[in-house]
């Protein structure tokens, strides 16, 4: 017989900061199970390639002649331009598109000097420069951004900008299909 006498009460609690090592052990191993499964379930596609999602920027071409006629606007572009973006409003219109070379180049056309410091960096204008017969004044940024510019029925017509990573070749010719 066992000489412990059972007094009807509860085993007293362990006391907080008494954890055992098998303790912390165990519950460490519970945060890794966690992370390991959020690692895994974060993982990126098997392929490089990531998808573009392509917009029509149709509508909005559209809606800017309606609203300021003899705005030329980019047409043309061999399907390798895909449009990424568009976005019309009041102030005007920004095209973005993801060149045939996997880079960035946009056109846009707005009214006002504050559009065009916004979208050349406040970079200064370093020449021009003819492409298909139309004069166009290059600006350059101070991160060596190129950006092409000319005035036409009041409005400012860009292809570039500061957020531009296409080449010298890929501006003109965007800049040529603007028309």
């Amino acid at each position: 017989m066992s000489s412990q006498v059972h007094t009807g009460r509860p085993a007293a609690k362990r006391k907080r900061g008494r954890e055992t090592a098998a303790d912390m052990l165990r519950s460490l191993g519970v945060v890794l199970l966690l992370v390991v499964a959020l690692w895994f379930l974060a993982q990126p596609p098997d392929g490089d390639e990531q998808t573009v999602r392509v917009v029509d920027p149709t509508s909005d071409l559209a809606q800017l002649q309606a609203a300021a006629p003899g705005v030329p606007v980019p047409r043309g572009l061999p399907p390798q331009w895909r449009a990424t973006s568009s976005t019309l409003d009041p102030a005007g219109l920004r095209i973005g598109y993801v060149t045939p070379g996997g880079r960035y180049a946009e056109y846009a056309t707005a009214t006002g000097p504050e559009f065009l410091a916004d979208i050349t960096g406040g970079g200064a204008e370093v020449g021009s420069l003819d492409v298909g017969g139309v004069s166009w004044r290059q600006v350059q940024d101070a991160d060596d951004h190129s950006t092409l510019v000319r005035d036409v029925a009041g409005r400012q017509v860009v292809v570039g900008g500061v957020r531009e990573t296409a080449t010298p070749d890929e501006l003109r010719e965007l800049a040529a299909s603007v028309s």
